[in-house]
C-alpha cells in the first residue's frame, strides 16, 4: 500500500515549479485517481487524500490576501473563513457519490467546495443574485496575457512582494497617471514660453507638442531671414533637413508635420527661386546664420 504522505510530498515538489492552473489540476487529479486504484471502497478514500491535502497545506500555507498567481479565493470550510489556498487544494476532492458513502458532514463540505469552484468551472449566466468575480478573486493566466509578459509580470510581482491584486492596482495607478499627465501635456500652450527654453530645458524635452511649435517658429525664422536678404546666396530653402538643424527635432516627425505647412513652403520657396542646391553652402551652416533663438523669441504674433 502506498505511503501517503510520501505520495503528498512528491505532489508538493512538482507543484514547487508549476504555476499554470491547468497543470496543477492535472498533477491533483492524477493523485485522486490514485488513491482510487488503491481503494475500491469510497469510504476508505478519505484518510488517504487528507494525508495529500495535509502536505500540500504544510508547504502551502492559507494567507489571508493573494500572494501568489497559483492560489484561488475562498471561504468555504474552516468556519468559512476568507482565506487563499493552493490551486491543487480545489482540485484534490472526491466525487459526490464518494463522499455520501463517508458522511453527512463531509459530503456538505465536498458540495460547499464544489459550490466555490463553479464560476470558474463553467460558464453561468451572470444574475443578480450571483456574486461577482473580484480582482482578489483571480489568478494571472485569468488576466490572458502573451506568454512573455506574464512572465515578466511574474517576476515583477516576486521582487515586488505585492499580490498581484495589490500589483494590478499600482500597475493601473502608474499608468493612469502617465495617460493623463501626457493628457495636460497636448493641452498645454506653448504660444508664450521661450524659444530658448524650448530648445534647451529638460522640461519641455518630452513635451508631445514641443516639435509642433519649435517647428512653426522655425519656418517662420527662415521666411523672416529670406525676406530681409539682399542677395540669393544668403537665402536658404525651407526643407525637412533645414528645420531639423534648426530645432534638433527627429526627421520622421518634421516630415509629419510639413505635410500640413506645404502649400506655405512651395509658396515661398517658389518666391525665392529656391532648390535645394541652394542650401549647399560649402563652410556654412544654416544654424550658424540662422539663430532661432534670437529672432524668434517667443511663439507670439506668428503668422
Amino acid at each position: 500500500m502506498s505511503n501517503w504522505e510520501e505520495i503528498g510530498q512528491e505532489l508538493v515538489d512538482k507543484l514547487r515549479t508549476v504555476k499554470k492552473e491547468s497543470t496543477i489540476q492535472k498533477l491533483a487529479v492524477a493523485v485522486v485517481d490514485q488513491i482510487r486504484e488503491h481503494y475500491p471502497k469510497p469510504n476508505s478514500r478519505k484518510t488517504p487524500l487528507s494525508k495529500v491535502r495535509k502536505a500540500v497545506l504544510t508547504a502551502f500555507p492559507d494567507t489571508e490576501t493573494q500572494e501568489h498567481s497559483w492560489q484561488y479565493f475562498t471561504n468555504k470550510g474552516k468556519g468559512n473563513i476568507e482565506r487563499y489556498q493552493h490551486l491543487a487544494l480545489k482540485y484534490l476532492t472526491l466525487s459526490s457519490e464518494e463522499w455520501d458513502a463517508v458522511g453527512n458532514e463531509t459530503r456538505q463540505q465536498w458540495k460547499a467546495q464544489q459550490e466555490a469552484q463553479k464560476p470558474e468551472q463553467q460558464p453561468q449566466t451572470v444574475e443578480a443574485t450571483q456574486q461577482p468575480i473580484t480582482l482578489n478573486d483571480m489568478n494571472i493566466s485569468q488576466l490572458q496575457l502573451d506568454a512573455e509578459t506574464q512572465q515578466m509580470v511574474e517576476v515583477a510581482i516576486a521582487h515586488s512582494g505585492m499580490s498581484l491584486a495589490d500589483f494590478v492596482r499600482r500597475a493601473c495607478q502608474v499608468y493612469a497617471k502617465t495617460v493623463t499627465g501626457k493628457l495636460g501635456q497636448y493641452e498645454s500652450d506653448l504660444t508664450t514660453v521661450p524659444t530658448e527654453e524650448l530648445l534647451t530645458s529638460a522640461t519641455y524635452r518630452t513635451h508631445p507638442g514641443r516639435a509642433e511649435e519649435l517647428t512653426r517658429r522655425a519656418i517662420y525664422a527662415l521666411e523672416t531671414h529670406n525676406n530681409n536678404c539682399t542677395e540669393k546666396s544668403q537665402k536658404w530653402m525651407i526643407t525637412q533637413t533645414a528645420i531639423q538643424s534648426l530645432t534638433g527635432s527627429k526627421p520622421a516627425t518634421i516630415k509629419a508635420i510639413l505635410e500640413r505647412y506645404q502649400t506655405r513652403l512651395d509658396d515661398h520657396n517658389s518666391k525665392h527661386e529656391l532648390n535645394p542646391y541652394d542650401n549647399r553652402k560649402p563652410g556654412r551652416k544654416i544654424d550658424d546664420e540662422i539663430d532661432l533663438a534670437t529672432l524668434v523669441s517667443d511663439g507670439l504674433n506668428l503668422n
